[in-house]
């Protein structure tokens, strides 16, 4: 008998391999795939509020909320930038422009350090 968290395991493992085959066959646009994940079309009052939490977070940990901070050691430099770069690609997969960032801004997200 199988315990409940090996039935999810297996689940999972079935729906990545099956995301996985989709981006292989280039069906479905990148872009698309990110819209579906947050639930949302780029506006970010109808992303939904999980879509808004993990956002918030990202726009925290990826330093997305302040500007660019300089630092003698190139390589905390560039995880700096590296760790930006990522919450632009999300936000312009989501067609968020800067002022639907602000909003997520705004978003007490209620997430612990």
């Amino acid at each position: 008998m199988q315990t409940q968290e090996n039935v999810l395991r297996e689940w999972a493992i079935r729906r990545a391999r099956e995301y996985q085959w989709v981006f292989a066959q280039a069906i479905v646009p990148v872009r698309w795939w990110y819209r579906w994940l947050f639930g949302g079309a780029g506006e970010a009052d109808r992303l939904s509020l999980p879509a808004q939490r993990v956002l918030a977070d990202l726009r925290d940990f990826c330093g997305a909320s302040r500007p660019t901070i300089f630092d003698p050691d190139p390589l905390q430099m560039a995880r700096m930038e590296g760790r930006r770069e990522v919450f632009v690609r999300i936000s312009n997969f989501l067609d968020l422009d800067e002022s639907k960032v602000r909003k997520l801004m705004e978003i007490d997200d209620g997430i612990g350090e």
